[in-house]
């Protein structure tokens, strides 16, 4: 199986040399400098779950992706790259796409596929997926791995199997074509699960990707707007209560947003999120956190601009994430 990484920083970078460090067919996708650096020295990954040098890796420049650029086709694709990146990097891959390549975004927010398929990919050729590590890429280039356990879950979004099945009254056709997608569907991921556990990567299949996604928002994107607005890292934010507690509410009020936006998300989600978060390092902190700190474009509109879109649709109230993105804007330039 031919697995291509595009973007190559913490969460490509660790996942794509972890594929590569166990003998995957992995091609990275950089550019510029990153593209240079990986071309000249490999990759280095700094992990409390093992270090990896790879003084060779598979890398092209995005700058002149084409079909042609790859030795082999592309089986699956993974997009690691940043949200607001995310458009023009469909635009690069959209000619490596063929009939059976999946495409897999591993990107902060809900809305990705949405994005994918306004941007012309069709869903039959999209996975759900997420990624949950801390870690972060350094000044020179090495992935730097402190916290939790590396983990990617995928899934097949039901919306498209629902098609077939509408596709298929409409046909009078019985539901043979139906249950084949599903097999296949099932078949195709449970493949790429296996690539990963071989690798010594954690990895789960999942029924209902959107739930799946909205768990990890309801902690990134809860978290981050918290941190983000405060500028305080996790251990500040713990060292005061009445902070603490704006982070419990802040969690409950995205998770607010879910439920009413149909997301089958439970009290024992909420639990496992803030479990989560205890569990964390004192130094720990968000992209998005870093990125608002240096004054650098950041995931701001996924996270936070775009579930506040959902709150007035759904006439909401969220007291705490209402200030956050007010404090937040009114701080950038």
């Amino acid at each position: 199986m031919h697995f291509v990484i595009v973007g190559c920083g913490a969460v490509g970078g660790y996942f794509g040399g972890r594929l590569a460090q166990y003998g995957e067919n992995v091609t990275f996708v950089a550019r510029g400098q990153q593209f240079q650096s990986m071309q000249s020295s490999g990759l280095t990954i700094k992990s409390i779950e093992g270090d990896v040098q790879l003084d060779k890796v598979n890398v092209v420049n995005a700058q002149n992706l084409t079909a042609e650029t790859l030795t082999t086709p592309a089986d699956v694709i993974f997009l690691c790259v940043k949200s607001y990146q995310l458009p023009a990097v469909i635009a690069q891959i959209k000619p490596l796409i063929l009939k059976h390549t999946r495409v897999i975004p591993l990107l902060n927010g809900v809305n990705a596929v949405d994005v994918m398929q306004k941007h012309g990919i069709a869903l039959e050729n999209i996975i759900g997926g997420l990624a949950k590590i801390i870690a972060e890429k350094t000044a020179d280039g090495v992935i730097n791995h402190t916290g939790a356990k590396p983990h990617i879950t995928i899934g097949a979004f039901t919306d498209f199997t629902d098609e077939v099945l509408a596709d298929s009254r409409v046909e009078q056709v019985d539901e043979v074509k139906a249950a084949r997608a599903k097999v296949q569907a099932t078949e195709l991921l449970s493949e790429i699960a296996k690539c990963f556990k071989l690798a010594g990567v954690s990895i789960g299949v999942t029924s209902d990707i959107k739930l799946a996604l909205w768990r990890k928002f309801i902690l990134v994107a809860a978290w981050g707007a918290l941190a983000g607005a405060r500028k305080m890292n996790l251990g500040e934010i713990r060292a005061q209560s009445h902070i603490t507690f704006l982070l419990e509410r802040i969690v409950n009020e995205y998770a607010d947003i879910a439920r009413k936006a149909g997301v089958n998300l439970g009290d024992k989600h909420i639990k496992e999120t803030l479990s989560f978060l205890s569990r964390l390092p004192d130094s720990s902190e968000t992209s998005m956190q870093r990125d608002l700190a240096a004054g650098q474009h950041s995931e701001f509109d996924v996270l936070i601009a775009y579930p506040m879109t959902l709150v007035t649709e759904l006439n909401l109230s969220v007291p705490v994430l209402t200030q956050c993105y007010e404090k937040i804007m009114a701080s950038s330039p």
